[in-house]
């Protein structure tokens, strides 16, 4: 069956699509929505609009490649904000910035432990993608993992503000926060994670170390236990039980 893509205006009560999913993104009401419709189902499609009709129209315009790069730097940000595992299958798609070469060689440096290698990619995808929040995000972790806490704050706090609102990007924000001292702050970025991805062993494992940090053994402990309850052989947890 045929389909195309029409734009829409951005509808009322977005908010509520997606048992709220779209609550913490930063909406551009300016920027149409696109959304895959088929022949003979366009006012059925939009009478019953759906999150996945809207990403299908997303995925379809960045494929194409054929509008300017505002709007697909920030369709590019709203699907990998609603779907996370769809990062693969963006990186297959053209001009959507995360199959850029830079992109992908930081990814990998970083991975590698070359670090500073891989923060000279990142920098480069930055100022030529400088709306795309993984780029931020990606800038944050690598400035995480070489001990550049405040830097690294930085870049994830502007992750968030593009639209990068998830476990992981917050995660990572609340080591920063934590080894600059701002442990209320880490606190808060943990627990709105953990709420997130609640079986996510890092978060649970950051929030103990959080616990000793404060001086709070027994919670620490409880943490690392729960920890072990979802994965029995977790290296982090076992290492501060005994």
């Amino acid at each position: 069956m045929k389909s195309r893509v029409i734009f829409i205006p951005v509808p009322e009560g977005l908010r509520e699509l997606a048992d709220g999913a779209l609550i913490d993104f930063p909406i551009n009401p300016d920027i149409p929505f696109p959304v895959e419709i088929f022949e003979n189902n366009e006012k059925e499609t939009i009478e019953n609009l759906s999150v996945e009709s809207i990403l299908s129209g997303m995925l379809r315009v960045i494929k194409e490649g054929k509008i300017e790069q505002e709007w697909l730097d920030y369709y590019t940000s709203l699907v990998l904000y609603l779907r996370p595992d769809i990062l693969i299958k963006i990186r297959e798609i053209k001009d959507n910035g995360l199959d850029d070469e830079s992109f992908i060689n930081a990814h990998n440096l970083i991975q590698e432990g070359k670090i500073e290698e891989g923060l000279s990619c990142i920098y480069d995808f930055i100022e030529r993608r400088p709306k795309v929040w993984n780029g931020w995000f990606m800038l944050g972790w690598a400035l995480r993992l070489i001990g550049r806490w405040a830097d690294g704050k930085a870049a994830l706090t502007k992750a968030i503000e593009l639209g990068g609102n998830n476990s992981d990007t917050r995660n990572e924000l609340a080591i920063c926060l934590m080894e600059t001292g701002d442990t209320s702050g880490a606190q808060r970025e943990l627990e709105t994670a953990l709420a997130g991805d609640p079986e996510n062993v890092k978060i649970i494992s950051n929030l103990g170390i959080l616990a000793l940090k404060n001086n709070e053994k027994e919670k620490a402990d409880a943490f690392f236990r729960t920890v072990l309850e979802i994965d029995s052989g977790d290296p982090v947890a076992k290492s501060y039980l005994t």
